[in-house]
């Protein structure tokens, strides 16, 4: 039989690279967010911090931005407020879910908001029409809004790689070596950044992600945009668990008159070029026709909050990608395990489940289940267990 390595990767993995940690994106939300936020007239929403002028000049030019960074500012303080101290964003992510349900609160907190920015900006109470466009958000509290503004928010944070290649390479060789003893590999990753796919690239490593052009009924100029069909055609795959800053969901809709209705169908897609999540169409893939020529949802798809396990329920692409985590686990005799916290239940389940032949590279903490391994600090120290 072939030399099997399943892998499981958490944050600790990318810090190595310099990626930012969880404390690291906390302390972009803990601190004053007022006027700290970019909305763009395409959908997206980044942070003001160090973007060129043309960029803070465009991001400003839709009304939403000002008021919705009055918004967050309010939520990190009746978080931090409730809390005793800001935790950490996928905490911060379920507060604001859990909070929400009670309608009176948000009501509160917008209103506090609005009274914030006016105070700042009397003008917008005094001034034209015009002015009160940026009290539009305070007519309308959309939860979705809020939602979407903090994928991309995490998005900004996590699409930078501040290491070159050969930096890279020269961090990780002994964990690209570990990979090459085996035959196949399976890497079920908690992280949403691209690094590891940057990692296998660059060493010439072929992997599969779930997502192929074959069949696609996703299109862009006429070409077939990898979708999620959970085939995976090389020896290394790689799940990802929680998404990825690659993940985009083209949701199926039915044109009724000049109206389109929602269904409940959608596909997933892997892109990261601008023009392919924003213009692709989706398509009969037996006769090429157009079905509908517009996608409505063009945020990053990844799942955060401390309550994934009702999405991973409900969501076809992460209910197939636990299943097979499942299936793995229980035919694997090989983990490594890398800068994971043992804080997501809904994965220890799966280690606690069987005696692994381990090794579990973390700084701060040994592997908590029975086994038989090793405990590393450093990726230096991997050529030792090969």
């Amino acid at each position: 039989m072939p030399k099997h390595l399943t892998v499981l990767l958490g944050a600790g993995f990318s810090a190595n690279a310099g990626m930012p940690t969880a404390w690291n994106i906390a302390e972009k939300f803990n601190r004053d967010l007022k006027d700290k936020l970019l909305s763009f007239s395409s959908g997206e929403w980044v942070w003001a911090d160090d973007k060129p002028e043309a960029d803070l000049w465009n991001g400003r030019l839709n009304f939403d931005y000002l008021a919705y960074s009055y918004v967050f500012d309010e939520f990190v303080k009746s978080y931090v407020s409730d809390r005793g101290e800001f935790v950490y964003y996928e905490d911060f992510y379920q507060y604001i879910i859990d909070r929400y349900k009670d309608l009176e609160w948000v009501e509160d907190l917008f209103e506090k908001a609005k009274t914030s920015l006016t105070k700042d900006r009397p003008y917008l109470l005094e001034g034209e029409s015009y002015s009160k466009n940026y009290l539009f958000a305070f007519e309308k509290k959309q939860f979705q809004k809020v939602n979407e503004i903090i994928n991309y928010l995490i998005w900004d944070i996590l699409r930078i790689i501040p290491r070159t290649d050969d930096e890279l390479v020269a961090i990780y060789k002994n964990f690209i070596s570990y990979l090459r003893i085996f035959d196949e590999v399976d890497i079920f990753t908690l992280n949403h950044d691209l690094l590891l796919e940057r990692l296998l690239s660059i060493n010439e490593m072929q992997f599969s992600k779930g997502f192929n052009q074959e069949s696609s009924p996703i299109h862009y100029e006429g070409v077939p945009v990898p979708f999620f069909d959970n085939e995976f055609k090389k020896p290394i795959r790689i799940y990802k668990l929680h998404g990825s800053l690659d993940f985009y969901q083209f949701r199926h809709h039915k044109k009724e008159g000049a109206i389109w209705i929602p269904t409940d169908e959608s596909d997933y897609f892997l892109t990261l070029d601008y023009y392919v999540k924003h213009k692709s169409v989706l398509v009969d893939p037996q006769t090429g026709e157009v079905i509908q020529d517009y996608n409505f949802d063009v945020v990053p798809k990844f799942i955060t909050g401390t309550d994934k396990t009702q999405i991973i329920r409900n969501d076809r692409l992460f209910s197939a990608l636990f299943d097979t985590l499942e299936k793995v686990m229980s035919t694997s005799e090989n983990i490594f395990v890398s800068g994971y916290s043992f804080s997501d239940e809904h994965i220890n389940d799966f280690l606690k489940a069987k005696k692994y032949n381990y090794i579990n590279h973390n700084r701060s903490k040994e592997y908590p289940y029975e086994g038989i391994g090793e405990n590393i600090k450093s990726l230096d120290e991997l050529y030792q267990n090969f």
